[in-house]
């Protein structure tokens, strides 16, 4: 099974892993497990660090390629498909990084792991937590 972070569930899985949900612990920490990352997660986390909003993200940022292989995955390009889904998808969440994690998860038959309910809002997308 495949299973795709969002940006949230990667920091805390490197520098906060206690406040990651029971079944997204036990998932991440199982190297059995195909994880990967969308290149939409960096985006997003620098644009809010830039901003001041996501200060703690510094030390993953600046080491990104090392943390991914370090936490045992891999890294997700966004494709043209993915970019066309995530600009049709009719869903009322207009957050731009959230449309393209979802049409990600979607294309890839991937589980997001994310805390955020918004995704169970989406019909076809699995969610855990």
């Amino acid at each position: 099974m495949i299973y795709l972070c969002d940006t949230h569930t990667l920091l805390w899985w490197a520098s906060e892993p206690h406040r990651l949900g029971r079944e997204a612990r036990a998932i991440l920490t199982d190297r059995a497990n195909d994880v990967r990352v969308s290149a939409v997660v960096p985006w997003e986390a620098s644009l809010k660090h830039l901003t001041g909003r996501l200060e703690k993200a510094a030390p993953l940022l600046t080491t990104y390629p090392e943390a991914l292989r370090r936490l045992g995955a891999s890294s997700l390009p966004i494709t043209d498909a993915h970019a066309l889904l995530a600009g049709r998808l009719n869903w009322i969440n207009r957050d731009p990084f959230d449309r393209m994690l979802a049409a990600q998860a979607i294309l890839e038959a991937a589980t997001l792991i994310s805390g955020d309910p918004v995704f169970d809002t989406l019909p076809g997308l699995r969610r855990v937590w």
